[in-house]
């Protein structure tokens, strides 16, 4: 075995087990492989006797089995996921509910909404308020469990369940407040035909909160289970 195929040997099962923010996931490696290679240089500072390869494979040894190193990493994996999923929602449903009014208020028909219509417009925007508070205390709750030694996954798994809840919450209202505006309702079909050009975005926030629940889940077998232990804590 040559002087670099203990430890980027390493690195890819490393990597190949690993799932997540490929950004902080390509920083995780990184940190990863130069860690190992200065500890393979202390080891020859050490004992200047000791061949280039036995340095990389006492250094891979001492660093631990990427079985039993893996889920740690998972794990901050998932909490980076969790806190920019939290971010986005934070910082898009006010903005939702802005456009919206915004567009209702310009878009008005003339015709005095029902009591009924007023009272689901008057719900969808107090529920968008609060999720994006709920959101917003998510990530400082990251913050906190992280520095608590506390473990964050079953709050990681919480903001994908509350995101996904939040998607599907305002594509089922956004439905019946177009399908029964007044002045200007439409039928089921046209109400799904003209949100159309919003399924990209739902899409998006859909996706961010599978993607948290994913990242949770127990993989294939050997791969282990994220880790339950507190995770450092995350950035955007």
């Amino acid at each position: 075995m040559d002087h670099v195929t203990a430890i980027d040997s390493y690195v890819r099962e490393l990597d190949r087990r690993l799932h997540g923010p490929r950004r902080r996931k390509a920083d995780m490696i990184v940190e990863v492989r130069d860690g190992l290679r200065d500890a393979a240089d202390a080891v020859r500072a050490g004992s200047p006797g000791v061949s280039p390869a036995e340095a990389e494979r006492q250094a891979v040894e001492e660093f631990g089995p990427v079985p039993d190193l893996a889920p740690e990493f998972q794990t901050e994996l998932a909490v980076t996921q969790a806190w920019r999923t939290a971010w986005v929602f934070a910082v898009a449903l006010p903005l939702v509910m802005t456009v919206t009014t915004l567009m209702w208020r310009g878009g008005g028909s003339g015709v005095e909404p029902g009591a009924a219509y007023l009272d689901l417009a008057r719900a969808t925007d107090l529920f968008l308020i609060v999720a994006s508070v709920s959101f917003a205390v998510a990530l400082l709750a990251l913050h906190v469990l992280a520095r608590r030694a506390a473990s964050p996954v079953g709050l990681v798994r919480t903001v994908g369940v509350a995101a996904l809840c939040t998607v599907l919450a305002m594509m089922v209202s956004g439905l019946f407040l177009t399908m029964g505006a007044p002045g200007g309702g439409i039928s089921l079909w046209g109400a799904l035909v003209g949100g159309l050009p919003t399924l990209p975005g739902y899409g998006l926030l859909f996706y961010l909160g599978v993607r948290c629940l994913r990242l949770t889940r127990p993989r294939r077998p050997g791969a282990g289970r994220p880790s339950r232990r507190p995770a450092p804590v995350p950035s955007a």
